[in-house]
């Protein structure tokens, strides 16, 4: 096994823990919820913006598959909301502006949210993911075996499928992808890395008890 060389280390060193990384994200998924209309659809627009040019792929991949939740989100909304209904004959279907509005709000906050997890796992990368979660769950006794399940999870769904029948058979193949799967290389918290996340705790306590 080789030693990381002295530039090596202290590129690491410079670098924010995937944790903090991540219980940032939290936060700011949190604080989608308090913002105003306006700056939640600038957000919304700027995130996809630079989640199109940095993590194109992720942030696809992430929206095709919640495409049906989104879809689902807006016809509920839009259907179920009471207020005043739309003139014609979108009124005379239950439609109001009250629930065309909050549909619009809460599909933008969650194409925030994916857009954002697109860019942190493009950043982090699946393995750095899943060494910060590690971190964070790492107190509690049942959090090692989530974290392992996340990662196999999160593997399959990466892989490219067989091509053919002879791939699925390929047990050897298997086997060393769930192997190099399972590694995981979790470092120490810096000091700037506890403050963060400090930080971030006290933000989400103020989220939560705020009036």
């Amino acid at each position: 096994m080789s030693l990381p060389g002295r530039n090596a280390m202290a590129s690491s060193s410079l670098m924010w823990h995937p944790a903090s990384l991540l219980l940032s994200w939290v936060l700011f998924a949190m604080a989608l919820q308090w913002v105003t209309l306006g700056v939640l659809f600038a957000l919304t627009a700027i995130l996809l913006l630079v989640a199109g040019v940095l993590a194109k792929a992720r942030t696809f991949k992430l929206l095709r598959r919640a495409r049906w939740l989104l879809l689902s989100l807006m016809v509920l909304f839009v259907l179920l909301t009471p207020g005043e209904y739309v003139p014609g004959m979108s009124g005379e279907l239950g439609i109001t502006y009250e629930g065309l509005r909050t549909a619009v709000e809460h599909l933008a906050r969650l194409v925030a949210m994916l857009a954002s997890l697109a860019l942190l796992h493009q950043r982090l990368g699946t393995q750095g993911l899943m060494a910060g979660l590690y971190s964070l769950l790492a107190p509690f006794s049942w959090g090692r075996i989530t974290v392992v399940r996340l990662m196999l999870v999160l593997e399959c769904l990466e892989q490219k499928p067989a091509a053919t029948w002879r791939e699925w058979l390929d047990e050897s193949s298997g086997e060393v992808s769930m192997a190099e799967a399972c590694l995981l290389e979790v470092r120490e918290l810096a000091w700037r890395d506890r403050i963060m996340m400090g930080a971030a705790l006290l933000g989400m306590i103020w989220l939560v008890v705020m009036p």
